[in-house]
């Protein structure tokens, strides 16, 4: 519960204050802006992936780890990023022309440097995800997405362009890194073994192809999208994927990261773990479900309002994408519930299965707009959840029943929410000016889904307020207890451990 709240109020307060600062660049820069930083955006994410090679996960999940285990996967990861940074430089024009757009070519120039630094990150984030010290990196999230965005803000005001973008992510990856380093006592030495480096490609190859597939199915709409209608389709498509995406991180993420440890400790328990996915997925469908519903009504209003007038053509994609963000938010624990059982070769496989739907489709769909690849992405989706409530059952020993109903209050609330946000939002927009709009249907939604919740889910209600009042800090039971975020094993002996950070 305290890596919840702790991850619930770093992934909210990034969130808040990053959705401050993209709504702030949104009204400073053109939709084509967003457009080229997208673009190289989907390269870069796209590196980033197969620099990890999936060993951050593989060190969570272990039951013993040795020095040699953390740095073998440091090293490896750190020269996978020095090699992708040095192709990125050559390669930048000639991706820039498959997409039609030269301006991109220095940019993925510039974001590439980013590669090195998530690589220098990822064995520390995986010690402390490990270690539950969720603390810590709820710290290094806060701070570094609070300077990024001053900084991209800063720029932005200076008349720097697109540049403002490319800085606000360098800086976010570096100040990011630092923090960590500074969180963690670990320190890489040079034990680089061969058989330990077997010992995570044993685990980290299915993640590392998992997260491949993953990409292509989250990406490729994105990416069509980019090579299709250009940067001034990129653009408003960009923009309502990031909000759908700033949601689903807000909510889902603080979870969604301290699901899988857990699960992992669960996993020889059936009925403890059974128990901990059905609150997992209730609590989450229980937040998710009603902010994608209300997204979908005030949309018309809501775009207007925070963007602009020269974004309204992203108002259709979001209340699509609102839809998607909301079937995804279900299937939230797919992963960690694979993994956590030793099955990461299935994961692999429903994955390959979500990947070619969602290329299919998204193929389809550049025969109309961006519209309709936004539409595809959900069907795919929806596709995908019943495939995997199948798969579940039959190879995973879920049962769907039970699975389901933790579901069936918050989506019928929800819907519930959206009629009558809905109805609201078409008598005052016509008296009041959008602002005023959006308030009034956002306090409505708020007040028609407590109360329903008061009337149907009273002790879930009460569960979330005891998280958010008791858990925040770590309780009076266990602040004696030694909260270093590294094991004995791990500290290096010819440096002092440092003491917990505050």
């Amino acid at each position: 519960m305290q890596g919840i709240a702790w991850t619930g109020a770093a992934n909210w307060g990034c969130q808040l204050f990053g959705f401050a600062v993209y709504a702030g660049l949104a009204r400073l820069l053109n939709p084509s802006t967003f457009g080229l930083v997208a673009i190289a955006g989907v390269y870069v994410a796209f590196i980033q992936v197969l620099v990890t090679q999936g060993f951050g996960v593989a060190i969570i999940q272990r039951s013993q780890i040795d020095r040699e285990h953390l740095d073998s996967a440091f090293w490896i990861a750190v020269a996978t990023a020095a090699l992708f940074c040095g192709l990125s430089l050559l390669f930048a024009g000639q991706i820039a022309r498959i997409f039609h757009e030269p301006g991109v070519s220095q940019v993925i120039a510039w974001l590439s440097l980013s590669i090195l630094f998530y690589a220098l990150s990822s064995v520390p984030t995986a010690i402390l995800t490990r270690e539950l010290d969720f603390r810590s990196l709820a710290i290094r999230s806060l701070l570094s997405t609070v300077v990024a965005g001053v900084v991209g803000l800063a720029m932005a005001f200076g008349g720097c362009g697109v540049w403002s973008l490319v800085g606000q992510q360098l800086v976010n990856a570096i100040l990011g890194c630092f923090c960590l380093w500074w969180a963690v006592s670990w320190r890489p030495g040079f034990l680089v073994s061969r058989r330990h480096l077997q010992d995570l490609y044993g685990f980290s190859l299915s993640i590392a192809g998992n997260d491949i597939l993953w990409f292509f199915s989250q990406k490729s709409d994105q990416t069509l999208v980019g090579y299709r209608f250009g940067s001034v389709g990129l653009g408003p498509y960009s923009l309502s994927s990031r909000l759908v995406s700033l949601l689903y991180d807000g909510i889902i993420s603080p979870l969604q990261s301290v699901a899988f440890p857990a699960f992992s400790q669960l996993q020889s328990e059936p009925l403890r773990f059974e128990r901990a996915l059905h609150k997992f997925c209730e609590m989450c469908s229980f937040v998710s479900f009603p902010v994608f519903a209300g997204i979908i009504a005030i949309a018309p209003d809501l775009v207007p309002w925070l963007f602009g007038s020269k974004w309204a053509s992203a108002i259709p994609i979001l209340q699509i994408l609102a839809v998607y963000g909301a079937l995804r938010s279900a299937l939230a624990f797919v992963h960690p519930l694979m993994l956590s059982k030793g099955r990461a070769g299935l994961y692999l496989l429903t994955n390959v299965m979500l990947s070619c739907l969602t290329l299919a489709g998204c193929f389809v769909a550049t025969r109309w707009n961006s519209k309709g690849i936004a539409f595809s992405i959900s069907i795919t989706m929806l596709i995908y959840a019943a495939m995997f409530l199948v798969i579940a059952q039959r190879m995973l020993e879920i049962k769907i029943g039970p699975l389901l109903k933790t579901f069936q209050f918050s989506a019928l609330s929800s819907l519930f929410m959206l009629i009558v946000v809905a109805l609201l939002r078409r008598f005052s927009s016509a008296i009041f000016p959008s602002p005023a709009t959006v308030v009034l249907c956002i306090l409505a939604g708020v007040v028609v889904y407590i109360l329903t919740a008061f009337y149907g889910k009273p002790e879930l209600l009460k569960e979330i307020w005891h998280i958010g009042r008791t858990h925040f800090l770590p309780s009076k039971q266990t602040a004696g207890v030694d909260s270093s975020p590294v094991p004995a094993q791990y500290v290096t002996t010819d440096a002092a451990p440092r003491s917990p950070q505050p």
